[in-house]
């Protein structure tokens, strides 16, 4: 059995992820069939290699979240009548962009605590 705490990055992950999901899943009701398939291709990309945890998929697809922020805001600000769900699907995809940040920067500060503690091990 392993008594080790969780990590924070295994947390922010599970929460990022979850985001994730749920903004595919917000989106795939929202909007009609063509915009539909236009908006959910490029959050259906990086979801493979945010399943595995690679890094390098995390950062690239913050940049992607960010046009999702971006276009919900101005959407939001466009149509009047829609406006508190085109800020609450904005919101949602600024709490993917955050959640995958921090998942970055926690996964780099552990790998540094990690190399540190085998550095200090081997001396």
């Amino acid at each position: 059995m392993n008594n080790q705490p969780k990590l924070l990055s295994s947390r922010v992950r599970g929460v990022t992820l979850a985001c994730h999901l749920l903004l595919i899943v917000v989106l795939a009701f929202v909007s009609g069939w063509s915009v539909r398939l236009i908006q959910l291709l490029p959050l259906l990309l990086p979801l493979p290699g945010l399943l595995r945890g690679r890094i390098y998929t995390f950062k690239w697809a913050t940049m992607l979240l960010a046009f999702y922020v971006a276009g919900w805001l101005a959407a939001g600000y466009m149509q009047p009548a829609q406006k508190w769900s085109c800020f609450g699907i904005a919101a949602l995809a600024a709490l993917d962009f955050v959640g995958l940040n921090l998942f970055v920067r926690f996964q780099a500060r552990e790998q540094i605590a990690r190399t540190a503690a085998s550095g200090a091990a081997s001396h």
